[in-house]
Parts: structure tokens; sequence; C-alpha cells
């Protein structure tokens, strides 16, 4: 799928030093083919003849296989490396929502990160955004304190909110700090009991770290109202959830008055279609489970079993009781066939650990994992593999297993736990709303005109004809982000010279790019910016926060229209921007200096411009003279007349122009323009051109065309 529910391109960058390593791995498997076509003729020539494998045939067998484990190895260890990306990129996309959150409660914080090369998994990367948002919104929302409050508990004004990654053998560590008013363990154990959650008694036997957790039941919270910026706080079990389906556990610590700490740990993936398993058979059926979920293996005496249900036996493993299942009867196959002594795989996830009976234990392996279409579903079965021999294996879903084993159907827990959720929401004094409304598609062009009228809609950069669209896009995404993160560091030290003109090239090369590809409005509002940033440079104007969150608006305009050229649909510009925008343009010089006369000047060609116009004649092209009138509505008339230079180019060579480049270049140029120029097209093809591009799309009011050749 080339685009995302979010309008992202399913695309990632790839450093060309993996590409060599590909390469040369292809290179390898090309070799170890040769080596088993000749090894698979050796052995043919021996079954022929019916004699025994020499001492060669059998050394060359096992120097392919050993070659193909390796090759096998390095190709996944590469594949891994090639999706990795480091975190920075999804911790700076929360340096723009931190500011406004806090402005908006009236709170200073400063986001500060650490880690940020930190590598991990571009799906766990993506899929750590919401859970890390969540927690963002309530360390600002409930954990910070207010200016007034932190000065009287002697904090410094400005609150620290805190992004630190970093890789433990195979784990990856995310901790998000604050040094808020920290989590108060007595509130929490008196809500919790006031909910029936916990018996009073049993709850003052709990250790503090203990209760802390109780924030992770669904609905869970300690506030009776809801805020804009993170509702009551509710949620924490979504966050525990989004963490569990990557295999991995949170952590927290909390010191009243000090702050929070909570502490993500996640293992890092050895891929996505590859798991390490341990196989098993159950009669005549062949299971994968994967490692992470085994526990250990046992061999158990049946007569040594508990009876603890009508259906059911435990054993005791560790001083813990777990319940005993057949593995084949639990996934509603003929039960195994009865023995003194059973093989019993234990098995553990989010939500339990059960122990299964199996026939025999194989051997542990990597295998490539297909997961099954919906409509061959069968709760405890995710996937399916080819095992050793290309025999069929069925992929065990532990989690889902469990439940199985309980009696909760596939998402009954998810409806126990959303109705939880409603419950806890309608004892409280306001609703807050779980999700934002789904908007039908049927209203898609209802949104489109609401959003017409809050703004300015771009309705030619719709841009369907972009060559290489999707690299654009890519390029695009990476300017505007690296434009975002500037502006933010901008509003730190507005002073820094080398960060205004480093953002004045950020917005020059975005207006670059846009112009290039016929994006001329949008480019033209960059333009506006761009001339914001030249003034700060030459110390017109002072950077205020009045600038900055102009600045910062037009980088999320940038997104929102780069997601609508996704979408084939027309960007929009805020009217409240463009009036804001408008209060900072350069005022307008009157130039002094007549502008060229187009009709009195003629073509003034160089030797080369003379040698390329005989040489097309000479090759069939027609010769042209081109007479345009534009009046510009939204731009200057010095950026139309190039970006209709760059666009003739599309259909023919330019000879010269009147005025000249340099004069274009200098703004010496009024709403007049004079061509010459080659194509193969012609003159009824030109003026169909003319019509379609230039008058449709570059205000062009008036044109005459002359073929002299």
């Amino acid at each position: 799928m080339a685009e995302k529910e979010r309008g992202g391109l399913d695309r990632m960058l790839v450093r060309i030093t993996h590409l060599d390593r590909l390469l040369n791995l292809v290179g390898e498997v090309i070799i170890t083919s040769n080596s088993i076509a000749t090894t698979n003729r050796r052995i043919q020539e021996y079954y022929d003849r019916g004699a025994t494998l020499d001492k060669m045939s059998i050394d060359m067998i096992k120097v392919v296989e050993e070659s193909s484990s390796r090759i096998s190895g390095d190709l996944h260890s590469l594949v891994m490396d090639i999706r990795m990306v480091e975190i920075k990129g999804t911790f700076q996309r929360f340096r723009r929502p931190v500011r406004d959150m806090a402005k908006e409660a009236g709170k200073n914080v400063e986001l500060i990160t650490f880690g940020e090369e930190t590598l991990v998994d571009k799906t766990i990367s993506e899929k750590l955004y919401d859970p890390i948002n969540h927690q963002v919104r309530n360390a600002i929302d409930h954990g910070i304190e207010d200016p007034l409050e932190r000065q009287r508990m002697g904090k410094p004004a400005i609150a620290t909110l805190t992004l630190k990654a970093y890789q433990l053998e195979n784990f990856i560590f995310l901790e998000i700090s604050d040094d808020g008013r920290g989590m108060d363990p007595d509130v929490i154990r008196k809500h919790a009991v006031d909910r029936g959650l916990i018996g009073s008694d049993d709850a003052q036997k709990l250790p503090n770290e203990e209760i802390l957790k109780f924030i992770y039941h669904p609905g869970f919270s300690t506030k009776t109202y809801a805020s804009e910026i993170s509702g009551r706080g509710v949620g924490m079990d979504v966050v525990k959830n989004n963490i569990e389906e990557l295999g991995g556990e949170v952590m927290i610590s909390s010191i009243v008055g000090e702050g929070t700490k909570f502490t993500y740990k996640i293992p890092q993936v050895t891929a996505v279609n590859i798991l390490d398993c341990l196989t098993v058979r159950a009669g005549k059926n062949l299971y994968a489970i994967p490692i992470l979920n085994v526990v250990s293996t046992l061999l158990v005496n049946v007569a040594k079993t508990n009876l603890a249900f009508d259906k059911g036996r435990t054993i005791t493993y560790l001083g813990s009781i777990i319940t005993l299942y057949d593995l084949n009867e639990l996934l509603g196959e003929k039960p195994l066939e009865t023995s003194d002594e059973v093989t019993v795989v234990i098995v553990e996830a989010k939500n339990g650990r059960i122990a299964l009976i199996v026939s025999e234990l194989l051997t542990p392996e990597k295998l490539v994992y297909t997961p099954l279409e919906k409509i061959f579903k069968v709760q405890g079965i995710s996937g399916v593999t080819m095992m050793g021999a290309n025999k069929m294996g069925l992929i065990i879903d532990v989690v889902e297993l469990i439940n199985r084993s309980k009696g909760i159907a596939v998402g009954e827990a998810v409806d126990e736990r959303e109705a939880l959720i409603r419950k806890s929401l309608e004892s409280a004094s306001r609703e807050e709303p779980l999700v934002e409304p789904i908007i039908k598609k049927e209203d898609e062009e209802d949104q489109q005109e609401a959003d017409a009228e809050k703004g300015k809609v771009l309705s030619s950069d719709i841009g369907r004809e972009i060559s290489h669209r999707e690299e654009f896009l890519m390029e695009l995404e990476e300017m505007i982000n690296s434009a975002g993160e500037n502006v933010l560091s901008l509003e730190r030290n507005p002073a820094d010279n080398e960060l205004i003109n480093k953002s004045f090239r950020d917005f020059h090369s975005i207006k670059g790019n846009l112009m290039m590809v016929g994006l001329t409005e949008l480019g033209a509002f960059i333009h506006d910016i761009e001339g914001i940033m030249d003034r700060a440079r030459e110390g017109a104007i002072s950077l205020d926060s009045n600038i900055i969150d102009i600045l910062l608006d037009a980088t999320d305009t940038l997104k929102d229209a780069r997601l609508s050229l996704i979408k084939n649909q027309a960007p929009v510009i805020s009217a409240d921007l463009i009036r804001s925008l408008a209060k900072y343009k350069k005022p307008v010089e009157k130039k002094t200096a007549e502008f060229v006369d187009v009709h009195q000047r003629t073509f003034r060609l160089g030797p080369l411009a003379q040698f390329n116009l005989l040489a097309r004649r000479h090759s069939g092209q027609f010769i042209y003279q081109l007479y345009l009138s534009f009046q510009p509505q939204y731009q200057q008339p010095f950026l139309v007349a190039l970006l209709i230079l760059r666009r003739l180019t599309r259909i023919g060579h330019i000879f010269g122009s009147v005025p000249s480049i340099e004069e274009i270049e200098s703004q010496n140029i009024g709403s007049q323009i004079k061509l010459m120029f080659s194509s193969n097209l012609d003159e009824g093809k030109v003026r169909a051109w003319i019509e379609k591009y230039l008058v449709k799309n570059y205000d062009v009011t008036e044109y005459e065309i002359i073929k002299t050749g």
C-alpha cells in the first residue's frame, strides 16, 4: 500500500552502504546456487550408479549448508539494519505540541531529549507515538505545576519534560519523566478503595509501588473534571496495552513533590516476519511457539497433577499453580492419547500463564511467519510457517490461546475494557470524548467547503503532474521537519544569527522546490515567510513570540498542504495566518528605474545562442517569438516570469528573452515578457499548451505568437 491512513507515504530512506551489502549478498546467493546445482548433479551421478557418496560429495553438501545458513543470517541481519531508524524522528514530533499544550495550560515547559541517536525498528518507532503522546499530555496537564505553585515550592519556573532512549542488550528503554508534583499513592489508594477495586485492609498492606499500578485500571482517574489537553487523565490502560502489544512492559517511579518517571522496556524485534520459535508436535499436528512466550518445558507425571475442575488439571511450578491443558483439545482438535508421563510446555503472556501438553518437543527454529487471513483465523493461531522437511506448521498466538482457555472470545476483552471506561465516564461530573469523530466520505466535500471559508484554497496547487512525485513529497517532508525544528530552536534563542540564517535557508529551499514543480501559490506563500526571515537577517525586525507563532503556523500549513497533495486535494492557507503575515511583510519600495519596454527592445543573442538557433532550425524544429502579458494576483511579476521560463523549457529551447534573465532576477520587469524559443510542436499545439498551462496557472491575460522559421 503506497499511502498510509494518516496520509504518509509508506517509504523510508536506505543507506548506500546497506545497498552495497545487499548487492554483495546477492552475489553470494548466486555462487551458492551454482554450488547447489553442482552438488546436486554429483549426487545424481552417484545415485544413478548405485554408488556410495564419497567424502568430497559429503564435504560439498556441508559447505553448501553452511553457506546457505550464513547468507540467510546475513540477509536477516541486513534487513533489520535497513529497518532501523533513529528515535530522533519520534522525539522531534513532540517539540511543537509540548510548546502549544504548555502555552494553552499557562505553564512553562522545556522539552529535553536524550539518546536521539538510539536505533529502533521502524514499526516500533511508529507505534510509540500514541502512548508517548498520551503521557506527555498527562504530564503537562496533571503532573506539572503552574509557575506560581512551582515558585512557592522552590522549583524553577520552567518545568522540564524529558524523553530519553537507550538500548541495553536486546531491549529498548524509553523514559518519559517530569519534575512536577508526582503521584500521591495515598490518593490513588483511597480512590481504588472508593471504586471497589480493592478492600481497605488489603490496600493498606500493598506497597506504594503496587498501589501506583492501579492507574492502569480501565477508566481509572483521580480527576472529576475534564480538560481539553488530556481529558481526565484516563487511558493509562491503553498506554500499557500498546506497549505490551510490542512485547514490552511499563514501569513507574514517582516521588511526591519531585516528579514522575514512566519507563518502557521493549524487546528489539528480530524481524517482522521471522520468529524464533520452539517447534512441537501434538498428535499429527505441528506447532511453533514463539520463544519469547516460552517459560519452561517439563516432563510431568500425570499422577502428580491436581484435579482442579471437572475437565482440567493443574501443575505446580516454582510454587505457582498453573492450569494444564491438552494443546490439541484446547484448539478444538482430537485429544492426545493418555499416558503416565506427559511433555509440558509452560507459556505466558500479558494476560496470564498456562501449561500445554504436547506429544513431542522438536527443535528451536528461526521460522518465516505468514499471517492468516481473517476468514481463516482460529483463536489461538496467528499464522502458518514451513518447518523442516517442507512440513507445514501453525504459529501459536499465546495471548489469544490463553484467552481461549479462559473462555474469552476474540474481542471480548476489549469490549469489557471499553464497558468499564464508559461506566467510569458516566460517574464523572463531565464526559470527555474518547475518540475524535469520524468524517465519512460523503462529508468530505462539506469539509472542504468549510476549509475554504476558514482560509485561502490553493485550487491550482494540487500537483498531480509532479514528476518523481513520491520522492518530491519525501524530500519536502524532511525539509519541513528541519524548518520546524530550527524555528523551535529560534524560540529559545531568537537573536542567534546562525539559527536565523539557517531558518532562512530552510524556507528558501522549500520555496525553490515548490516553485520548481509548479506549486506556485504555495511557493509564493513561503516566499513571504522567507521575506520575514530576510528582514530578521538584516536586523529590520526582531523575532518576537508573534513572529515565532507565524513561523510555526507556516510549518504546520506546509505539513497539512503536503497531506493534501498526497490525497490530490487543494491545500488551504488559514485566513488568520495570511492576515498575521501581512503585518510583517517588507514594505514595497517604489522603483525609480523604468521597466524594460518589451516592444521597443529586440532580442540580443550571443554567439552560442545563434549557433543553437541555426542547429535547431536545421534539425527541423519550429522557431517562435512569443509575447506574453500577465497580471499576477498572488506573487511578484519577476517570480511569475521565472516560472514561465522554466515551464516553457518543457516543450522547447529558449534562446533569449526581453527582459533578459539577469534583468528579471533583479526584478526589473513589469507585467510583460517577450521570448524566442524553438519547439517540435506546431503552432496550433503551442497555442493549446499556452492556454492549458500559462493562461490557467500563471495569470497570463494576453499573448501573441509568431512562427519565424
